[in-house]
């Protein structure tokens, strides 16, 4: 329970937020908050996993931890991936009790219950007569593939209606359909387990008002800093400047530019059933290697292998991501994906994942921490940053404060997010 409070008033607190103002102390520390938003916000839409090749054989698994829920993801034949809840259908125990592995049947540890990979139970010794295996399969998520990542939702299939991630793929696809990101490989992986609630995380994502206080090496290194960080006319002058010129160039190359996005300020109902997503292409910066000249432990050797289709390194990269957990940066020769996992309303699981071509050699066509420095150094800022955030909001005396012009992006997040909590608890058939 909350050091603070043992029960709260969900409805009153979602009807009484200020618009424009950061979130009240229970929206990041309270546990029944937290439950509701796995009732109506995790449970129920999409959850980047893994990238596919962490899988790579017949029987290789992750466990993916959400919410103190445990999914098993595991490949199948082919590019089949099947995901089942790491709770044996005898008494309960755990299945799989490494984080990662490989097997040719899901054994539970404690009497034994054998499972297929597909979930159907193979084998329960000693078991009654008029024992159906059948009716005791693995309970399972939905499992979608795109692009090499796998996404799970939580709900089975028919359970409930949940959003179309068809849709959401097919208006990414073009996007970074180019990449080919199913034909790369990971080449690092890293996790930051922080104790902080998930949208303090989220926001911390979505607003580059604090970048130029504690992200210098990203606002040298990224040049659309100019528009979203410093946001002043000369700023944004400055980086429309310089990335129409690239996009000039790039558009010559038969690479995409500009921007989309989908699924915010919908009405209740649609945004209900929505899961915003979004895709920019637009330059890296003018002038990379002079800027990481400047730069201490810095290198702006990019991988020399081209991902996918691309004609050659225009120095663009694409801004993307599906709300409300994966969050992606994918240039011509890499990317990263950036992952927030809430685990409980005071623990979220952060982590980045590089991939490059799945030919590239290391030491010939990349060396990994050229590619991953940058993102880690702006990762470990980050983390320090939210904890601290995190810390002050604990507070007693803490008080929601007015939101920036260059918080924009947190307001549309903080509406969306209040109207779907709301249409949820009231909607006839998601009691």
């Amino acid at each position: 329970m909350s050091r603070y409070q043992n029960t709260i008033d969900i409805d009153a607190l979602l009807h009484t937020h200020k618009h424009g103002y950061a979130l009240a102390r229970d929206f990041y520390t309270h546990p029944a908050v937290f439950e509701e938003e796995f009732k109506q916000i995790f449970s129920r839409q999409w959850q980047y996993v893994d990238h596919i090749s962490r899988i790579p054989k017949k029987g290789d698994y992750v466990v993916f931890n959400i919410a103190g829920e445990e999914i098993i993801v595991v490949r199948g034949d082919g590019d089949t991936v099947f995901a089942h809840f790491n709770v044996c259908r005898h008494r309960g125990s755990r299945i799989c009790l490494e984080q990662a592995g490989s097997t040719k049947r899901l054994t539970c540890p404690y009497h034994g219950w054998s499972y297929r990979l597909d979930g159907s139970l193979a084998a329960a010794r000693a078991m009654p007569i008029d024992f159906n295996p059948a009716d005791h399969s693995l309970r399972s998520c939905q499992v979608k593939l795109f692009e090499g990542m796998i996404f799970i939702n939580l709900t089975a299939e028919g359970e409930a209606v949940v959003p179309d991630f068809d849709a959401i793929a097919d208006n990414l696809r073009p996007w970074i359909a180019r990449a080919d990101l199913g034909r790369t490989k990971v080449i690092d992986h890293k996790i930051y387990p922080s104790r902080v609630n998930w949208k303090i995380a989220l926001e911390n994502y979505f607003e580059c008002y604090h970048c130029i206080v504690s992200h210098p090496e990203l606002c040298a290194v990224q040049l659309h800093t100019l528009r979203d960080a410093h946001g002043t006319p000369k700023g944004r002058a400055t980086f429309a400047e310089h990335n129409a010129t690239w996009q000039a160039e790039a558009e010559s190359l038969g690479h995409k530019t500009g921007g989309e996005q989908w699924g915010w300020g919908l009405p209740d109902e649609q945004n209900f059933m929505a899961q915003a997503h979004y895709a920019e292409r637009m330059l890296i910066h003018h002038d990379l290697e002079a800027v990481y000249d400047k730069l201490e432990g810095g290198s702006a050797t990019a991988a020399k292998k081209l991902l996918g289709h691309y004609a050659a390194d225009d120095k663009g990269q694409v801004d993307w991501g599906i709300l409300p957990s994966f969050f992606l940066y994918t240039s011509c020769t890499s990317t990263v994906i950036f992952r927030i996992t809430p685990i409980n309303e005071l623990l979220t699981e952060m982590s980045q994942t590089w991939l490059v071509h799945e030919d590239a050699v290391e030491g010939v066509d990349y060396n990994t921490q050229d590619i991953t420095w940058i993102d880690e150094v702006t990762m470990e800022q980050d983390e320090e940053i939210v904890r601290n955030n995190q810390a002050g909001v604990n507070s007693r005396y803490y008080e929601p404060g007015p939101l920036a012009k260059l918080e924009a992006n947190m307001v549309q997040l903080h509406d969306d997010y209040l109207r779907l909590m709301r249409y949820g608890r009231r909607a006839p058939n998601n009691e």
